[in-house]
């Protein structure tokens, strides 16, 4: 079936629809909403790229957030244009030079970006209160660096790095700089107090990793191009544009 402007966020990711607009305060849900809502642990903002999925193909696309106001919209563009910041100062600027030369080769279209410019970053993964299991991150640019940071009131859930014997903590108000392409996981999540947290209660704690998804630089020019090469594409044809109709078509 042919995929139209209208429909491409929409068709691209499948959400139930909530009551709840926006993010409440963990003691202000009641007891259905909580049971309702509590079992969420993550979800993404930005972009994704092209893919497959149960034999669907998907466009490069903007993902859903259904009950956002412009306003918070604008407040996530201006975090991750502040924590790019501390990821060009840093001492892994050299990975930020990898990084922001491949968004800038990406369509602005497919970026997170705000009024003075591009960031370096195309998507933001967020999990909310979630312990991690011993993982090695996928998908986003090689070259790059992993740039997270946390909100909320909580004790424990360092990030700890098995090969190097490190167990990093940051909380509210740190910028993390850490290479997510080593095996990483995190300690238990501890209540304020520092305490075990009874099971389904256990504190706030929204964790915002910000990467580049690796192949976003294939994503046509606008969207509208874009759903145009999706359905122009053969079955079996390749995903990626290759060298010679990218040179074709002038780009």
């Amino acid at each position: 079936m042919e995929l139209q402007p209208g429909q491409a966020c929409s068709r691209a990711v499948a959400r139930t629809v909530g009551k709840i607009k926006g993010v409440p305060l963990l003691e202000d849900l009641s007891e259905e909403d909580y049971k309702r809502i509590g079992p969420a642990r993550d979800g993404t903002w930005g972009f994704s790229a092209r893919s497959i999925r149960g034999g669907q193909v998907y466009p490069c696309r903007l993902t859903m957030y259904s009950g956002a106001l412009p306003a918070e919209l604008r407040v996530m563009s201006k975090l991750a244009a502040a924590v790019g910041d501390v990821f060009q100062h840093s001492y892994v600027n050299t990975e930020w030079d990898a990084q922001f030369s491949k968004a800038s080769n990406t369509p602005m279209p497919f970026m997170i970006r705000t009024p003075e410019g591009r960031t370096p970053f195309t998507t933001i993964t967020c999990n909310n209160r979630w312990r991690t299991a011993a993982h090695i991150d996928k998908g986003d640019l090689k070259e790059g660096f992993g740039v997270l940071c946390c909100l909320g009131d909580f004790r424990g859930c360092e990030l700890v790095f098995p090969r190097y014997r490190v167990a990093v903590r940051y909380e509210e108000g740190d910028v993390l700089l850490a290479n997510v392409h080593q095996v990483h996981g995190n300690t238990p999540l501890l209540t304020p107090e520092g305490k075990v947290p009874l099971p389904g209660r256990e504190p706030e704690r929204l964790v915002c990793v910000f990467y580049y998804q690796e192949t976003m630089d294939q994503c046509e020019s606008t969207m509208e191009k874009e759903l145009e090469f999706i359905n122009r594409r053969e079955k079996g044809d390749k995903m990626r544009k290759t060298k010679a109709k990218a040179k074709a078509a002038g780009k």
